[in-house]
């Protein structure tokens, strides 16, 4: 296919598949605290609830917080509260292969209410495993603490997703009458046009909602069970800034947590599929 072809139905996929997601930006110059949206630290946590831990009773490690009551985000995310995600401090990041979708080794924790009379000492009190602290290093993708700042955008369906395949050889049939059956998007182009293609429809980055990204392949193509999580929760990115690393997955991967949209709705956190991959 020439490019001409390939932009025409870049731009109908972007016509289908727009919808709104909120780009999370690491903001060096800002300090954090235990109320901060940010990746990593010490967390903030409702004393009244019993701190996460994986099903041995190990404490899990604060991944990310985003807090919502300081955000402008707009349904289905919940408008106020705190939204956390912790993993296991193992060298899998919390990831259990076999069942990567039962929180034994990471949880998903939503706070509606915020208590902004907890401090920071009252957290410490708790013991909570830090991504800073140097037995954890090896154990977390989070190399340093950081405030991250959210703000709205318009994502589009990008190559990674498991229907990104079926939805290009549509248009491309309706467009110009070709059939290309169920050959990939990878086959079908040239290495420029499929390069040019992926640049053009890009989800690399830190994400609340919209489409994901993945170095390898997503985990609901092969799993169906996996596609009842039909919305991206949270994507953490590899992130290094001025030569520093402040996000690692392994050797530049991703990391993505699903959920399903009626849950979500509900704010219902309790089945979440976490998955992460690198190259």
């Amino acid at each position: 296919m020439e490019w001409n072809q390939v932009k025409e139905v870049v731009e109908e996929i972007k016509k289908r598949t727009a919808t709104p997601a909120y780009s999370l930006i690491i903001a060096v110059e800002k300090k954090p605290d235990i109320f901060s949206s940010k990746f990593g630290g010490v967390p903030y946590w409702d004393m009244k609830r019993d701190y996460p831990t994986d099903s041995e009773g190990n404490k899990l490690m604060l991944l990310a917080q985003l807090n919502l009551d300081r955000a402008e985000v707009e349904a289905p995310l919940p408008e106020q509260g705190m939204l956390q995600f912790f993993i296991g401090g193992d060298d899998v990041f919390g990831l259990d292969f076999d069942k990567p979708d039962e929180q034994n080794t990471f949880r998903v924790v939503y706070h509606e209410q915020v208590n902004y009379g907890i401090t920071r000492e009252d957290i410490l009190a708790l013991h909570p495993p830090v991504c800073t602290d140097e037995e954890n290093e090896e154990y977390t993708p989070v190399f340093k603490e950081a405030v991250v700042d959210i703000a709205k955008n318009t994502v589009y369906m990008g190559i990674e997703s498991y229907q990104f395949d079926k939805m290009f050889a549509e248009i491309v049939k309706e467009k110009f009458g070709t059939d290309i059956g169920n050959q990939t998007v990878y086959s079908v182009l040239d290495e420029e046009a499929f390069d040019k293609l992926a640049e053009e429809i890009s989800n690399s980055g830190h994400w609340l909602l919209g489409y994901p990204y993945f170095t390898q392949s997503d985990p609901r193509e092969y799993e169906e069970k996996y596609r009842i999580y039909d919305t991206l929760l949270f994507q953490m990115d590899s992130d290094y800034i001025e030569n520093e690393d402040y996000v690692l997955w392994g050797d530049c991967g991703v990391g993505n947590f699903f959920i399903n949209g009626e849950d979500l709705k509900r704010r219902d956190f309790s089945k979440v599929l976490y998955n992460w991959d690198c190259c």
